[in-house]
């Protein structure tokens, strides 16, 4: 999917792989220093990063249906969004065990953290696929040799 001749899937991706790991950190933060700013700070990092998932799901989604599909590109792609698609609902269990801005403790604490770290864990693997289809499988980007020479620069 391209606007203006550029990926829009790329683009669209770095709010929830930002939003989301910050939100651990004002987990982490929440925990360390027992303020409330830090837990309201973290749900609505991990709301707003799971709201703005659902852009990079669906481009996501509409690349993946135009790689062809026989070959490692493929293969690739279904690894990155099985394993992003995995990370999302572990962030998504986190929000649903928190829903809220108070204080977390016993059981809804440990768990939310542990599911936002599992998270991570995998958002971290998945976009290392994608970086995978990106710079190795040039996945999104077009050759220069199907341009003419006025659309070059």
């Amino acid at each position: 999917m391209r606007f203006f001749g550029h990926p829009v899937h790329p683009v669209v991706t770095h709010f929830p792989m930002a939003l989301l790991p910050v939100s651990l950190l004002g987990d982490l933060l929440g925990v360390w220093t027992d303020a409330s700013f830090w837990w309201s700070f973290s749900f609505y990092n991990l709301a707003i990063g799971l709201v703005m998932s659902i852009p990079a799901l669906i481009t996501g989604m509409i690349d993946f249906l135009a790689i062809p599909q026989e070959g490692t590109a493929d293969r690739v792609a279904m690894r990155h969004m099985t394993v992003i698609i995995t990370a999302i609902t572990m962030f998504m269990g986190s929000f649903f065990i928190r829903f809220g801005v108070e204080i977390l403790s016993g059981w809804r604490l440990i768990s939310s953290v542990s599911l936002s770290l599992l998270g991570l864990i995998f958002l971290l693997i998945g976009g290392w696929f994608g970086g995978q289809l990106v710079y190795r499988h040039a996945i999104g980007s077009e050759s220069i040799f199907d341009k003419s020479e006025s659309e070059k620069f």
